[in-house]
């Protein structure tokens, strides 16, 4: 008796563009499926979040901002400026243990470290950014519209945001795996970060000579940035986007560059 065998079909080779786009999808599905697949509201949640700590800001801060803010109503400047930093503070944050979370997937060959760290980064991106645009939408149905007059400047801004929080989540998976008790004074930092990054007040309302230490800051530059794109009236003052992408090139060549000074280690721990 013969056995009929199917036809013989050779394997086609992939280009390694190709391979690592289909590990960053396979990656994007299981990080879609992790965060939100257990959850009833399932992918509501993440714009949902964002909205609940909006409202509680403007519920404890809204009634004085409102009175001392120049240019712009609170909950514009609320929303244009805690998205884009919880955005990245989340991608960076979540890179920590990504080596440990990520340990059977790294099995494949064909995953590597970094893709880990892109798919997650940009689900973070594609989370906040629609987050971003949902409540400026529904923040016209309150009548409180915003200019689109310079809306690229908006886009440079969420990329230079992206882009940063991409550098900064590769040197923060290095410092994760080597570091240990490290990661505890990471989110202590980071608490400083957001009280000193201007998310929740204006700098206009800082005095001299606090305000010249506070600028060294490269996020005050860019959300100060987007926030006078969004509303041209409000006013900004000793703010360099030159400032910020120095910034982002210096922080995206030290992530790439202890990356690549340590791959051998990590890829040794799979």
């Amino acid at each position: 008796m013969s056995i009929q065998l199917p036809p013989y079909r050779p394997i086609k080779k992939r280009s390694g563009i190709k391979v690592m786009l289909a590990a960053l999808h396979a990656l994007l599905m299981r990080e879609l499926q992790t965060r939100f697949g257990g959850f009833r509201l399932g992918y509501l949640w993440a714009p949902l979040e964002v909205f609940f700590q909006v409202a509680i800001m403007l519920v404890i801060f809204g009634a004085v901002m409102r009175r001392v803010l120049p240019g712009m109503e609170y909950s514009l400047f609320l929303v244009a400026g805690i998205i884009p930093f919880f955005m990245m503070q989340n991608i960076a944050t979540r890179s920590l243990g990504a080596v440990e979370a990520n340990q059977g997937l790294l099995m494949y060959r064909s995953v590597r470290h970094i893709d880990v760290i892109i798919a997650r980064a940009f689900l973070e991106l594609v989370i906040y950014f629609f987050t971003f645009v949902l409540l400026l939408i529904g923040l016209t149905f309150f009548g409180i519209g915003f200019s689109l007059e310079h809306l690229h400047v908006v886009l440079i801004g969420w990329v230079g945001m992206f882009l940063f929080s991409l550098g900064l989540a590769l040197v923060l998976m290095i410092v994760g795996y080597y570091g240990g008790e490290i990661r505890k004074v990471i989110s202590v930092l980071f608490t400083i970060l957001y009280f000193t990054s201007g998310v929740m007040y204006s700098v206009h309302m800082i005095p001299e000579p606090y305000l010249s230490y506070l600028m060294y800051n490269p996020f005050i530059h860019n959300l100060e940035m987007m926030r006078h794109a969004l509303a041209p009236s409000y006013p900004i003052h000793h703010v360099s986007m030159g400032y910020f992408w120095g910034w982002v090139v210096c922080v995206m060549f030290v992530g790439l560059a202890l990356y690549k000074a340590c791959e051998r280690d990590l890829i040794r721990s799979k």
